[in-house]
């Protein structure tokens, strides 16, 4: 299996206009691919690699999805890889007020979006010679938090990841996520800024006593696409700066070395 990068063939990364995935989109052009950066609105400006491709995509649309993939085949793009970026988020809310119609839409982006665009683009990744596929997921996956659509949304993909390892390895097709922990994208900054998010709680919380920079996720991502990966699947890597080894520690003693007031 290898990373066909010196061909030209591309990764296609979908949520390429947020903070995690514009990390990715970046990263993954500096390590020499040709990135495919799909969002919302379409990926612009800083948000998009020099020479990256752009698509505008709601990844709830399939329509829209199967649009994306012919116009590659088209073009004679060789696909060798799927980031899953694409997500929406939530504020924290009592289950018994949660709106249905918004739980529907964040299933419909944050799972069966990646479903999706799995399915559309994996026949390429095979016909190809093989290649992988990287879901974002986060910590929710295996530590809920009270975000009632999002954490299960999450949960969910983490468990789709190991099934789609399993029925895509003999297409030679690697299925892997990242998990990130709280990251400091332009969302959670705006939300630590609006009184929403508790940074020093966040932190300290955290066996390395800080939040991940989106870089460090995207770091993740470049990993399991790459070469170095290529016995890994069904794998769900935590980037999370310790959050999920010590953030229960609270309701014991404070950890060694651990300044008082922090």
């Amino acid at each position: 299996m290898t990373a066909r990068k010196t061909a030209g063939d591309a990764v296609v990364v979908t949520g390429a206009g947020g903070g995690i995935g514009s990390a990715i989109a970046h990263r993954l052009a500096r390590d020499g691919w040709r990135v495919v950066a799909t969002d919302l609105a379409g990926p612009k400006g800083a948000a998009l690699p020099a020479r990256a491709l752009s698509f505008p995509l709601d990844v709830a649309d399939r329509a829209a999805i199967a649009t994306v993939a012919r116009a590659l085949a088209d073009e004679g793009v060789g696909i060798a890889g799927l980031v899953n970026a694409a997500g929406l988020f939530q504020d924290a809310t009592p289950f018994l007020e949660m709106d249905l119609a918004l739980e529907r839409r964040i299933f419909e982006v944050n799972y069966f979006g990646a479903l999706a665009c799995t399915r559309a683009f994996a026949p390429a990744i095979a016909a190809g010679g093989g290649g992988a596929v990287v879901n974002i997921t986060s910590i929710n996956e295996t530590r809920p938090l009270p975000l009632h659509a999002y954490a299960p949304a999450k949960a969910a993909l983490g468990a789709a990841t190991t099934l789609m390892a399993g029925d895509l390895g003999p297409l030679g097709i690697r299925v892997n996520a990242v998990a990130p922990g709280f990251t400091l994208t332009p969302t959670l900054k705006a939300k630590i800024d609006a009184g929403l998010r508790d940074a020093g709680a966040l932190e300290s919380h955290a066996a390395l006593g800080r939040m991940v920079e989106p870089d460090e996720v995207a770091a993740a991502a470049s990993f399991l696409l790459s070469d170095d990966a290529g016995a890994i699947t069904g794998a769900s890597i935590p980037v999370d700066a310790g959050w999920l080894a010590t953030s229960h520690w609270m309701n014991f003693r404070k950890r060694t070395g651990e300044k008082d007031g922090r």
